[in-house]
């Protein structure tokens, strides 16, 4: 961390509640330790050509997954810079992405309600997200370019185990999607789709599991899915290429990697830390909360690499289900 010159880093979000827990456990401290300056910007149209070294990097590092990571190595015009080993050699994550990702987490895709939505029996997989007849009501659904995890969800509720979900069944996951497109609504931001379920416009919906606990932080009541197979993904901040400071990303890679801070922002916002370091930290209560708990046995685990090269066809095809639906 000494002898850093540059005076800021930039770093793009999608802001809320994981953003204000990453500002007060690591990018204040950080700037406290170091007198560089952490600057948030608004994660928007610019994040994949940016990624992929389409157009210059106006940020130092964005949040995103580790099958955005891979795909920018697979299909980027520009090579993605490796961070020093101190920010990645303890990350739980496959060994060849490791050094492309930092202040990682995981999430989980997964369905949520609200307390009291249905009366008698309640959802609790995939397969009654799906059932709208059995469960009546609008359903929450992320806008055609947030594919991540949905066709996983449509295929579980097709009936599909989570152990033959790879290699995906393109054509079964898209017919389940078209089959209940017309109970769908649509959210663009991740609030909306909290929004859908208080106003009681969704009866259920599918969003990373930080938001339903966001809300109940919030005194909501939610009836959070978890017997449904939680889809894990793996997120973190991703260095674009040719980043505009190079040296302080660098260092605020390296600072992010220390367990209690770790422990403290999945505390915060339920998502599972990135390494075993940071699960000892945390009382049992909490660590059996988290979606990577080694308690949970019944997740779809990430599957980046795989993912990262089917991402176009992924892509491709929900993009098909919305137009033609």
């Amino acid at each position: 961390l000494e002898g850093v010159t540059e005076k800021q880093v930039i770093v793009a979000n999608y802001g809320g509640v994981t953003e204000e827990a990453r500002k007060r456990i690591f990018w204040e401290p950080f700037e406290a330790r170091t007198g560089i300056q952490v600057i948030s910007a608004d994660e928007g149209e610019l994040e994949v050509p940016m990624t992929m070294g389409e157009i210059p990097a106006k940020w130092d590092a964005v949040h995103g997954s580790l099958t955005n990571t891979y795909a920018a190595q697979l299909e980027g015009k520009k090579p993605l810079p490796k961070m020093p080993k101190a920010a990645w050699e303890d990350l739980i994550v496959p060994a060849k992405l490791r050094p492309y990702t930092w202040q990682s987490f995981f999430i989980a895709y997964m369905p949520s309600t609200v307390k009291g939505t249905f009366s008698g029996p309640q959802p609790e997989t995939w397969t009654d997200f799906f059932d709208t007849k059995k469960f009546p009501g609008k359903r929450g659904w992320p806008a055609e370019y947030f594919t991540d995890g949905v066709l996983q969800a449509c295929l579980m509720g097709d009936g599909v185990a989570p152990e033959d979900i790879y290699p995906l069944d393109y054509e079964r996951a898209t017919a389940k999607l078209a089959s209940i497109f017309g109970d769908l609504i649509i959210y663009s931001e991740y609030a909306q789709a909290q929004t859908f379920l208080t106003s009681k416009a969704a009866s259920m919906c599918y969003a990373p599991n930080g938001l339903w606990h966001e809300l109940e932080g919030k005194g909501v009541q939610m009836s959070t899915m978890w017997e449904a197979t939680p889809i894990l993904q793996t997120n973190g901040m991703n260095t674009m290429p040719e980043p505009p400071n190079p040296k302080a990303v660098e260092a605020l890679a390296v600072f992010c990697n220390e367990p209690k801070m770790q422990s403290e922002f999945a505390e915060a916002t339920n998502y599972g830390p990135p390494t075993k370091e940071a699960f000892e930290e945390l009382s049992p209560a909490q660590v059996e909360a988290l979606p990577n708990s080694p308690q949970r046995s019944n997740v779809l685990p990430d599957n980046p690499i795989y993912l990262a090269e089917e991402q176009s066809k992924i892509e491709k095809e929900v993009a098909r289900v919305f137009s033609e639906s």
